[in-house]
């Protein structure tokens, strides 16, 4: 089992046509089909994947949103297990993302076949968490680790 992590707008898209390869990222070359995922779900609600929105209720209060995929994976088509790269390099050696999990192994490459977009057979999403809460997601506990990393603050204005 894994997660990956999405912003709302592309949750449609992967329900109907399976997780979209990139060919660019980390450990790999550019040009190279690959989709990261992780067995940690703390590690996919960072924004830099789990983007959060908030909306406003008729009440006057405030309801953040973010979306998780739960999926299954395929274990033979774990290509790398390779660690961590949110977390901004002064904090590497004392920041600890998911207490159930290393750094070393937050993130799971699984390579797609040249010339497809998406990945269907070795990954399947199975299961939509929405995490909805009545404050900022980062100022929760198990997000502490989000101001030690890269991007925490993209989805502030």
């Amino acid at each position: 089992m894994a997660y990956h992590g999405t912003r709302d707008e592309n949750a449609s898209k992967i329900l109907t046509s399976g997780l979209k390869v990139s060919t660019t990222g980390c450990f790999y070359d550019d040009g190279v089909p690959r989709v990261y995922v992780s067995p940690s779900i703390e590690y996919c609600a960072h924004p830099r994947y789990a983007f959060p929105w908030k909306r406003a209720m008729k009440n006057g209060e405030t309801r953040w949103y973010q979306l998780v995929f739960q999926c299954r994976v395929n274990p033979a088509s774990v290509d790398k297990i390779g660690p961590e790269t949110l977390i901004a390099k002064e904090y590497k050696a004392t920041v600890t993302v998911d207490p159930n999990f290393t750094n070393g192994e937050l993130e799971w490459i699984i390579l797609g076949k040249t010339g497809d977009e998406f990945i269907k057979d070795n990954i399947i999403c199975y299961g939509l968490l929405m995490r909805v809460v009545n404050v900022d997601p980062g100022t929760l506990t198990p997000s502490a680790w989000w101001k030690k990393s890269l991007h925490h603050d993209i989805y502030q204005t």
